[in-house]
């Protein structure tokens, strides 16, 4: 008897957010809190670890760490919304649109300049985290590639979040 109690108590508080119209976020804001707290710090992580393993660079692993949040935080929070505002589209995180509306053209721009903000803020943490200082390509080969194959990942992951609930414009 005890169960059919918990059964609808927990229908319940299911339904309650509908009554009161409380929407909790989008996707998009949803994943980009995982992303901000939890993924740069794996993000960091394997870079710094790329970073010693393919190109036998020793690096402060706790730079590379920082490196992430910060230009995480800039350009996905600021960077991206700004200039997805200047391609005609104010709702970069998808609060206010519904499943079909989301315009990826706007998502896009955003994200593109987000990852030409990354790569300046994140050069001065990996410069600063090289044990030994490297010149020319020996220094920036591994940036560069270190910091497209992580941002292509994340890329395709928002995408996802995106794509199917969108619309090119």
């Amino acid at each position: 008897m005890k169960t059919n109690h918990q059964n609808y108590l927990l229908v319940f508080l299911l339904f309650i957010p509908n009554f009161l119209l409380a929407n909790a976020g989008s996707p998009m804001i949803w994943f980009s809190f995982l992303h901000l707290i939890w993924i740069n710090f794996i993000i960091g992580t394997f870079e710094s670890k790329l970073l010693v393993e393919k190109f036998n660079l020793q690096n402060r692993k706790w730079l590379i760490i920082a490196a992430n949040y910060i230009s995480m935080f800039a350009g996905y929070y600021f960077i991206a919304p700004y200039f997805s505002l200047l391609n005609g589209y104010q709702d970069f995180w998808g609060m206010k649109s519904r499943v079909g509306e989301y315009e990826l053209g706007g998502f896009f721009t955003g994200f593109l300049c987000s990852f030409g903000a990354t790569l300046i803020i994140e050069f001065t943490f990996y410069w600063l985290s090289l044990r030994i200082k490297q010149n020319g390509w020996k220094l920036l080969k591994p940036f560069f590639v270190v910091n497209l194959f992580t941002n292509i990942i994340m890329l395709a992951i928002y995408f996802v979040i995106v794509a199917f609930g969108a619309k090119w414009n």
